[in-house]
C-alpha cells in the first residue's frame, strides 16, 4: 500500500534535515545550522532572508536556492489535495473580475485623473500581481498529467500564458493610466472567459480531479554507488528521470497505473559495477 506523504508544516528537525540532504551541494554546508537551531517544518515554510542570513546563509545566491526549494514545499502543503481545475479557476475568475471592479470603481470616484496621468498607482500593481499569482496556480496545474496530454487543456494554458506575459507587457507600456486600464481590462474579460469555460466543463471528472501525494522509496541495493540515476525536480514540483548512469539495470518489481494516472512502483536497482559519480 502506498503511503501518503505527511505535511510538510508536521514535518520535525530531522525531516528538514533529510530533505536539505536533496538539495544543491552548495547548501550542504549548511545542514549542521539548521539541525543546531532545530527548524522544523512550520518554521521552514515561513523562513524569510533575515532568518537565513541568522542561520549563516549569508550569500543571496544561496538564500535564493532554499527559498525556490521552499516555494515547491509550500506548493504541496497548502491546498494540494484540496485544489482542483474548478476551484482554481473560480479563484483566477474572481481575481480577474476583482480588478475589472477596481478599475470601473476608480473611474468613479470624483478624483480620478487616468486620462492626464501616466503613473500606475500601486494598488493597482498589487492587483495585477495578484491577478498574475492566480494564473499562475492554474498554469501549475495544467502543466501536470493528465492534463498537457490533453489538446483542449494544452490551448487554454497556452492562452493564459500568453494573456500573462501581455499583462506583464502592458504595465511597463509609456501611455496614459486611462489606456492602461482599457488594455488591462480586456485581458481580465478573455482571462474571465477562459475560466468560464472551464468550470463548464462539469461533465468532465478531470475538471474536480484534486492531487494525490504519495511517498515513494527507491532502495539502492550497493548504498556506497549510489541510485545510479539523474532526477531533476521542475519549478511545480514534479520530478522526473532523467536518465542514468553507465551499466544500471532497473527492475520493475510491482507497477500500477490507475484510472487518475498515478503511477505507484517499487523499483529494485541492480548497479552492475559501474564507476563514478551517481546521481
Amino acid at each position: 500500500m502506498a503511503l501518503v506523504m505527511e505535511p510538510i508544516s508536521k514535518w520535525t528537525p530531522k525531516q528538514v534535515v533529510d530533505w536539505m540532504k536533496g538539495l544543491d551541494d552548495c547548501l550542504q554546508q549548511y545542514i549542521k545550522n539548521f539541525e543546531r537551531e532545530k527548524i522544523n517544518g512550520e518554521q521552514l515554510l515561513h523562513i524569510t532572508h533575515q532568518e537565513l542570513e541568522e542561520l549563516g546563509v549569508t550569500r543571496i545566491g544561496h538564500q535564493e536556492l532554499i527559498l525556490e526549494a521552499v516555494d515547491l514545499l509550500c506548493a504541496l502543503n497548502y491546498g494540494l489535495e484540496t485544489e482542483n481545475l474548478r476551484t482554481l479557476s473560480h479563484k483566477l475568475n474572481a481575481s480577474a473580475k476583482n480588478l475589472q471592479n477596481f478599475i470601473t470603481g476608480r473611474r468613479r470616484s470624483g478624483h480620478y485623473d487616468g486620462r492626464a496621468s501616466r503613473r500606475l498607482p500601486n494598488d493597482f500593481l498589487t492587483s495585477v500581481v495578484d491577478l498574475i499569482g492566480a494564473a499562475k496556480n492554474l498554469l501549475a496545474w495544467l502543466d501536470r498529467s493528465p492534463f498537457v496530454s490533453v489538446t483542449e487543456y494544452s490551448l487554454l494554458k497556452n492562452n493564459i500564458v500568453q494573456l500573462c506575459l501581455e499583462l506583464t507587457t502592458i504595465v511597463q507600456q509609456d501611455c496614459t493610466v486611462y489606456e492602461t486600464e482599457n488594455k488591462i481590462l480586456h485581458v481580465c474579460k478573455t482571462l474571465s472567459g477562459i475560466c468560464d469555460h472551464i468550470i463548464s466543463l462539469s461533465s468532465d471528472s478531470l475538471v474536480s480531479q484534486s492531487a494525490h501525494l504519495e511517498v515513494v522509496h527507491l532502495t539502492s541495493i550497493m548504498p556506497s554507488e549510489g541510485l545510479g540515476m539523474y532526477i531533476k525536480s521542475t519549478y511545480d514540483g514534479l520530478h522526473v528521470i532523467t536518465g542514468t548512469t553507465e551499466n544500471v539495470r532497473f527492475f520493475i518489481v510491482a507497477g500500477q497505473m490507475t484510472s487518475s494516472d498515478f503511477i505507484k512502483l517499487i523499483l529494485k536497482l541492480w548497479i552492475a559495477g559501474s564507476a563514478g559519480p551517481y546521481g
